[in-house]
């Protein structure tokens, strides 16, 4: 008995309906990280209203919420916000051993 083995290879699409769909991707793509970067900026906005001793129970102060809302408006500052937690933690962390 022969067994046929089909294999499918699917090709990248070329031409103009490729390229739209690609400029389309992107565009959408933009639109979606402008509503995330706009979303975590008003979550930042927010922790503003804490007092500074709950901003330091969470391993923030409130010179990191300016320095991170000082950057492009494009730029996603949570992220940024969330590195210097946890270089500060690492930092008590270290200092708590010696």
């Amino acid at each position: 008995m022969t067994t046929i083995k089909t294999t499918t290879v699917k090709l990248p699409a070329t031409g103009f309906a490729a390229t739209m769909t690609q400029w389309a991707t992107r565009a959408f793509n933009m639109v979606v990280k402008f509503f995330v970067v706009r979303r975590n900026r008003a979550a930042i906005l927010q922790l503003g209203d804490l007092d500074d001793y709950m901003l330091k129970d969470i391993g923030i102060s409130r010179s990191d919420l300016y320095a991170v809302l000082g950057h492009s408006y494009l730029d996603d500052p949570s992220s940024e916000l969330g590195t210097i937690a946890d270089a500060r933690a690492r930092q008590q962390a270290t200092r708590s051993i010696c």
